[in-house]
């Protein structure tokens, strides 16, 4: 059996508000669909320029494409009701979303 091939697509993990998480690779066709939106919505195309709203569209996406959350979720729930963080190690330059963890309180 062949590896898998190393995308340059991240993946991501999605905690939602309900406690669930789960993990998704990303694909191109859900780059493509946040370009579209993007621009669509005049948002930078460019992951760097807003992105948060660039992961979490993306983990939608791909979600909706996985079967992980059902179809009749739409962005603006995902984004604004349902999904509590999104993390990726793998973004691009430029890119970095991650959750902020607060340091350990040592008084």
């Amino acid at each position: 059996m062949a590896d898998k091939p190393a995308l340059s697509s991240p993946r991501v993990t999605v905690v939602m508000v309900d406690g669930g998480t789960w993990e998704v690779q990303t694909l191109n066709i859900d780059m493509l669909k946040w370009e579209r939106h993007a621009l669509r919505n005049k948002l930078p195309v460019n992951p760097g320029g807003s992105p948060v709203n660039w992961l979490t569209y993306l983990a939608w996406s791909a979600g909706l494409r996985e079967n992980l959350i059902p179809t009749e979720v739409t962005w603006p729930r995902f984004s604004d009701e349902l999904c509590a963080s999104v993390n990726a190690e793998n973004v691009p330059t430029g890119a970095a979303v991650g959750p902020t963890v607060p340091e350990p309180d040592t008084d």
